[in-house]
């Protein structure tokens, strides 16, 4: 075992662990994620629960190592306080060189999660941005090859994936770590993954054998959702079969087509480098339907909260436990003989975990009581009348206990999360609120007082961000 490891830790943004290979789905979309699990040295942990339902928070805990309520950021404020140390400063301090490489503005500077890096790269979404960052013989490539990974001679931009260029820039830095002698701790963020489900021409087609739909019309029908997901939301998601068989279809699509590259790069990294640490997770899942909700907004369960987790080179024991992304860091930190001591999470190298929790704060549901005042808020949450409430959740193996900071709670059995057993499983509703009641004593509920979530991101970033989804009440 080398004494200071290569990490290379790359997020795929909103994909949900039941849609990968690592479960029991019927497509085969992330082949080379399972080929890594399955190596002498691969793991994969079925029950990785993030600690956030959407990016901000979410990667706010993966790269301080704090649940929401202790970093605030995503709810109440979108700047990471400067007296919370993060992850890339742990290994920055160890001698690493570090690197970060997003393609999202939550995972950049203007929200402090950037904060340690030596080197940031954040790609943009216009034109003359993307030349300038990855360079004209990359986009040259690129264009050459616009069927191939992106959405061919089509003007609107939100159309088009940038897998293939962050993965050249994801390159470009790895090509630079080559030219050092100190180990390395790169983090890319790929946002390709997340909505609107848009897979590049080629892989367009790749399961249009489960619908009807032109290529054309499947497209219309991505954006259409993407654009007007809560109008969606707010009529009951009135989609007909084909076109749900048409979303899911291009999701996978989409999440296959992301797959490629991570293949590409694990291979390269092992021919290239001495002892790394390859880790691939999601930041939070997507729901696509379930319980009347679509996208990462309202429903705090497996679909949303259970995400993808393989790793090679990390040598800890495999479990069918709940694992967090703090538990990651730590034992990344652990490994690097880096700090560790503000990550709250366990090491995997000797400890393990009984529950995890995630945190939401409360949410107004205006804008769908706008469309439809008829509405009923109990399928997102039981008891739920015009909003949610600020929810606090503890997963085990076998259930999940959600508690409202309403006085409202519910117990839900897994993997069955529509049934709330928390009046006929009295006991195990009491073990639950206990456990919950002894984290809250040492963790902060999530503050939505301190500011606004959007303060400190600059127009450019919040109109991007609006486009692909956030900023829309995220609160």
């Amino acid at each position: 075992m080398t004494e200071r490891p290569n990490v290379v830790v790359i997020v795929l943004d909103s994909v949900r662990a039941d849609r990968t290979s690592l479960s029991k789905h019927s497509r085969d979309t992330t082949p080379n994620m399972a080929d890594i699990a399955a190596e002498p040295d691969g793991r994969s942990f079925p029950t990785t629960i993030t600690h956030g339902r959407y990016t901000l928070p979410s990667s706010a805990s993966i790269l301080t190592g704090k649940y929401p309520g202790d970093h605030g950021i995503g709810y109440g404020k979108s700047t990471l306080d400067d007296t919370i140390p993060t992850v890339a400063e742990a290994f920055t301090d160890a001698g690493y060189r570090t690197a970060l490489v997003s393609n999202n503005h939550f995972v950049g500077p203007e929200t402090g999660l950037a904060r340690g890096f030596e080197t940031t790269t954040v790609l943009p979404d216009d034109a003359v941005g993307i030349i300038k960052t990855a360079g004209i013989p990359t986009v040259a490539r690129w264009l050459a090859n616009i069927f191939d990974h992106s959405a061919g001679l089509e003007r609107d931009k939100y159309r088009h994936s940038g897998a293939y260029l962050q993965t050249s820039l994801v390159r470009q830095q790895l090509d630079a770590f080559k030219l050092q002698s100190e180990p390395f701790f790169l983090y890319a963020h790929y946002n390709q993954t997340h909505r609107p489900y848009y897979p590049p021409l080629r892989w367009f087609d790749r399961y249009d054998d489960t619908f009807e739909m032109s290529r054309s019309d499947a497209g219309d029908f991505s954006m259409d959702v993407h654009r007007n997901l809560v109008e969606k939301v707010a009529k009951g998601c009135p989609f007909t079969d084909d076109e749900w068989w048409t979303l899911r279809a291009l999701y996978d699509a989409q999440l296959e087509y992301n797959d490629t590259f991570i293949g590409q790069l694990y291979e390269e990294i092992q021919r290239d480098f001495d002892e790394t640490i390859f880790v691939v997770t999601s930041d939070h899942g997507e729901h696509l339907g379930e319980r009347g909700a679509l996208g990462h907004k309202y429903v705090l369960d497996d679909y949303l909260l259970r995400v993808p987790l393989v790793t090679s080179g990390l040598d800890v024991p495999s479990t069918e436990g709940p694992v967090q992304h703090s538990d990651v860091m730590r034992t990344l930190l652990e490994r690097a003989h880096a700090d560790s001591s503000f990550v709250d999470g366990v090491d995997l190298q000797t400890d393990n975990r009984k529950f995890a929790v995630t945190q939401d704060g409360p949410r107004d549901l205006e804008p769908i009581y706008d469309i439809n005042p008829n509405f009923e808020a109990a399928q997102f949450f039981p008891e739920a009348e015009g909003s949610l409430p600020q929810r606090t959740t503890v997963r085990s193996t076998n259930y999940r206990f959600v508690r409202g900071h309403d006085g409202t709670d519910a117990l839900f059995a897994i993997p069955n999360e529509k049934v709330d057993r928390s009046g006929t499983e009295l006991d195990v509703a009491r073990h639950f609120d206990g456990i919950l009641d002894n984290w809250l004593s040492n963790h902060r509920l999530i503050d939505t007082e301190d500011g606004g979530e959007d303060d400190n991101i600059s127009d450019t970033a919040k109109s991007r961000l609006k486009k692909m989804g956030y900023l829309e009440s995220e609160l």
